[in-house]
């Protein structure tokens, strides 16, 4: 019992460390492209801690496993290189009570994964999807540069701008796109300008002399319109929260639903606490290494071997989603790999030592 938490305790102090490294790292690569976009006139400021801190809460559900995975590497180094194995194992303490260890710490990462991946995750992402879609929809005329394209992703809008008339606060040969589920809108137009407005309602978009066109995806209806002046509503917040989004839609909701990203969406969530006990039980054999031949020897191969693993499951949710495989396999049989990889890894050592 004291060797199990000793060994425990070896694994959980290097997992706070690295779990604070990566979410900083995170944190910081948010913050810099979210200032970018303030910075462009894309996103407010007051928005950008907002966004940062929903994003980072989002990637905390992979970034656990991965720092989970890495401190058992680590830890189990350290012991290794300082004989300490060596010396548990000479003890008559085996492998796989190595592994029972590693389980009880995972469990728990597990548990709190799943919470952030089942409840957390889309409440945060229907949250930072409200905040953009607010903030882009205000394109800040003041800051925007002649000659350059500003796309506003979450709107799905895009303005390009040839001249722009400081004195006059006003914009020259506009080109302005927006998409949508429906339809594709491009304006063309002379002029435009920002008109100012009761700041409680929606902020309008000024076009003059210009043309405007409908391209109606769904294929029933075009429309082509000249005009001498446009007004267009940049702010439409009701169908931006009707338009469906499998990430921000609640884990109950999905599990009715037959639609392929829904599907996908539904099954990533249910995969990611599998996903940290694999990874955490699959430390333990990676660790393995020679005495005093350093305690962070296997750290790059442990890397590389989690970055083909992760990119095989964006692969698996990806062909649900495009419709390339159904239900089953679904985006499970990665973990299914990764848990025949783990037996491998732990039992032909066994056997091989029973043949000899």
């Amino acid at each position: 019992m004291i060797i199990n938490r000793y060994l425990i305790r070896e694994m959980a102090l290097p997992l706070v460390t690295v779990t604070a490294v990566l979410v900083v790292i995170f944190m910081s690569y948010n913050a810099v492209r979210y200032t970018a976009d303030a910075a462009a006139g894309l996103l407010p400021g007051s928005t950008v801690l907002q966004l940062t801190l929903l994003r980072s809460l989002i990637a905390i559900e992979v970034l656990l496993p991965v720092a989970l995975y890495l401190s058992v590497v680590m830890g189990m180094g350290r012991l290794y290189s300082d004989n300490e194995m060596v010396a548990l194992y000479a003890n008559g303490f085996s492998e796989l009570r190595v592994v029972r260890s590693v389980l009880w710490l995972s469990l728990a990462v597990a548990i709190v994964v799943a919470s952030l991946s089942l409840a957390v995750r889309p409440w945060a992402y229907y949250k930072s999807y409200l905040l953009k879609a607010e903030a882009e929809a205000e394109f800040n005329l003041d800051k925007l540069e002649a000659g350059q394209f500003y796309s506003a992703e979450e709107s799905g809008t895009v303005i390009f701008v040839e001249r722009i008339n400081r004195v006059e606060k006003r914009l020259e040969q506009v080109y302005f796109f927006k998409i949508n589920d429906k339809s594709v809108g491009i304006i063309s137009a002379r002029q435009a300008w920002q008109p100012v407005t009761d700041p409680f309602a929606s902020p309008v978009l000024k076009f003059i002399d210009g043309n405007e066109y409908l391209v109606d995806l769904t294929g029933s209806r075009d429309l082509t319109l000249k005009f001498k002046q446009l007004s267009l509503l940049l702010k439409d917040n009701d169908e931006e929260l009707e338009r469906h989004r499998s990430k921000a839609t609640g884990t109950l909701k999905l599990a009715r639903s037959s639609n392929p990203d829904d599907l996908a969406e539904f099954q990533w969530r249910l995969t990611t606490p599998f996903t940290t006990l694999l990874l955490g039980v699959l430390g333990v054999p990676l660790s393995r290494s020679a005495p005093r031949r350093g305690r962070y020897s296997k750290t790059m191969v442990a890397a590389l071997f989690f970055a083909f693993f992760y990119n095989f499951n964006v692969m698996a949710k990806n062909w649900v989603e495009q419709g390339v495989v159904g239900a089953i396999p679904g985006v499970w049989w990665p973990q299914v790999l990764l848990g025949f990889l783990i037996i491998a890894l732990l039992f032909l050592p066994i056997l091989r030592s029973r043949v000899r």
